[in-house]
């Protein structure tokens, strides 16, 4: 493309130190997130200090929900550098970080002849508000979006006659099931089989029977795991790990039942800023059909498109339990579609017109503005005015994106947007990081815990404190008043968390705020009082 070699340079590599700038602040500034990541790191804690390197623990219990592989990735991390929050947070920014490099790959092997598409796609995929918040997260979503990637990066090996590309299949295959059990199938299935008509792997009773063989292997692998941890987790963990979690979620969802057309409206703001020009881009491509700027209609990348999009979002809206994060792995198919689609426009003179991304981070900008003069809830009554300034950074952004005007330009400061949005938004929100952060609590809470005193939590304990905390024993999860009486009867000694809301009481041992509420340790001896202190 045109342009002197900085430009280049820019241009081809630009996405790396963009993502690293925004995975630093996020993790400097954001705490590990109730209640998931504490959750997740509770899980990995539990199985450490009791050697239970096969069967999750959660609170003592077998955990059923998830595979073991997030939690073997950061016990690896903590055998060589020791029990700390720091690696654990990194292996959720590492694969992505290798996501974006695998977008690079396969889009440079499904089109040789057109680099300027591998260029863009990591822009693209970095620029992507959802995908790019979620980089931060420690969570399994991440983990399942590289494996698919690499299995995808394998079929392409493979139909350029590259025998290692079934070694990368079968990694792809198992550490995916591995990350997040047969939910890594649903994408990976349909890719497999319809791979003859779109990685130029031929059509053969062979190839379906190799393919269907190395899918079975790796699928074995996560099978292997689950067969040993049902053998070692007793009958109703066996039951739910083979059987429950899946048939569950597919049929009878436990806790995310949302309509079938759930997925329709979320997907559009799954990939927003892009969202928001890609209707006038698609009318360019369609106005300049014919005239070898574009790849549209390519018949294999749209088989492609077709495997990777529209039968997994099909067979996900079908399921009950429906979550935003189950359509992550779309997100790389949809860059890499987008930036076929640009492809032949990167060059082009006229301006891509993002003005609509221009007036969504000044709507943006607005909001931060305004914030913190609003005292309707909890939070917002703990950001500072100082938090108008950066919304006020966020305006000045959104007026250069409305005068970018040359293509290839534009394009990198619509994703160069979305990663200084993200830092912006990280520095805005950081007052609001002691209604999140339960470090403190969760290590007082394991001081009175390792001294002898039992702990017990009313209502449902999520493995809050247990990372942070470094708690050795269960915490006793009780139903309401007359269980906590009963507690306090049998365990004098013992220490009642509560989840309160109003003014917390004189007499807690520690307490801290979790959102507009407070969670306080009071002594069993105070149980009367902090019942008065409970508001309705």
């Amino acid at each position: 493309m045109s342009g002197n070699g900085a430009w280049n340079r820019v241009f081809e590599w630009g996405w790396l130190p963009l993502f690293l700038v925004v995975m630093t602040v996020a993790l400097l500034t954001r705490p590990l997130m109730p209640v998931d990541e504490t959750r997740y790191l509770g899980v990995a804690w539990e199985m450490w200090q009791s050697g239970s390197w096969v069967v999750p623990l959660l609170n003592g219990e077998p955990y059923s929900h998830k595979p073991p592989l997030l939690f073997w990735l950061i016990h690896a991390g903590w055998a060589v550098f020791g029990v700390n929050e720091i690696t654990p947070r990194l292996v959720g920014p590492a694969f992505a970080l290798g996501s974006l490099f695998l977008i690079r790959a396969v889009a440079r092997r499904l089109f040789p002849t057109r680099p300027v598409i591998a260029s863009l796609a990591p822009w693209i995929l970095a620029g992507t508000i959802y995908w790019l918040g979620f980089a931060t997260m420690t969570m399994f979503d991440q983990l399942v979006v590289f494996f698919v990637l690499l299995g995808i990066f394998g079929l392409l090996e493979l139909g350029q006659g590259r025998r290692r590309g079934w070694l990368w299949l079968f990694l792809g295959t198992a550490l995916g099931v591995l990350a997040k059990g047969p939910f890594a199938l649903i994408y990976l299935v349909p890719l497999t089989v319809v791979a003859p008509w779109w990685a130029g792997v031929g059509v053969s009773w062979r190839w379906f029977f190799q393919a269907g063989a190395v899918g079975f292997l790796g699928s074995c692998v996560a099978l292997g795991w689950a067969l040993w941890a049902a053998q070692l987790g007793g009958p109703a963990y066996a039951e739910a790990i083979l059987w429950g979690q899946m048939a569950g979620r597919a049929v009878d969802a436990f806790d995310h039942a949302q309509p079938i057309y759930y997925y329709v409206w979320v997907l559009p703001l799954l990939f927003l800023p892009w969202t928001l020009i890609l209707p006038g881009v698609l009318r360019r491509v369609w106005k300049g059909r014919g005239s070898g700027q574009s790849v549209w209609p390519d018949p294999q990348f749209a088989r492609l498109m077709l495997a990777w999009v529209l039968v997994p979002f099909g067979l996900l809206s079908l399921a009950s339990g429906k979550l935003p994060h189950y359509l992550l792995p779309v997100i790389p198919a949809l860059s890499l579609a987008t930036a076929a689609l640009l492809a032949g426009l990167v060059e082009s003179p006229q301006a891509l017109r993002s003005r609509a991304v221009a007036v969504f981070w000044c709507v943006m900008g607005l909001v931060l503005i305004v914030l913190p003069w609003s005292t309707s809830h909890g939070l917002t009554a703990m950001l500072p005015g100082g938090v108008s300034a950066v919304g006020v950074a966020l305006l000045f952004g959104g007026a250069w994106l409305w005068v970018a005007r040359r293509g290839p330009r534009q394009l990198v400061a619509v994703a160069l947007a979305t990663g200084v949005g993200m830092v912006l938004l990280h520095l805005a929100l950081l007052p609001l990081r002691p209604a999140f952060d339960f470090k403190s609590f969760a290590t007082r809470v394991g001081e009175l815990q390792h001294g002898g005193h039992p702990i017990a939590f009313v209502g449902r304990y999520r493995d809050e404190y247990s990372f942070y905390g470094r708690l050795s024993q269960p915490v006793v999860e009780l139903g309401g008043e007359a269980a906590a009486k009963e507690f306090c009867a049998a365990s004098p000694d013992g220490i009642v968390v509560r989840r309160l809301r109003g003014a917390v009481p004189p007499e807690a041992l520690v307490s801290t705020q979790f959102r507009s509420k407070h969670d306080v340790a009071l002594p069993c001896s105070a149980l009367a009082s902090s019942n008065r202190a409970e508001a309705p």
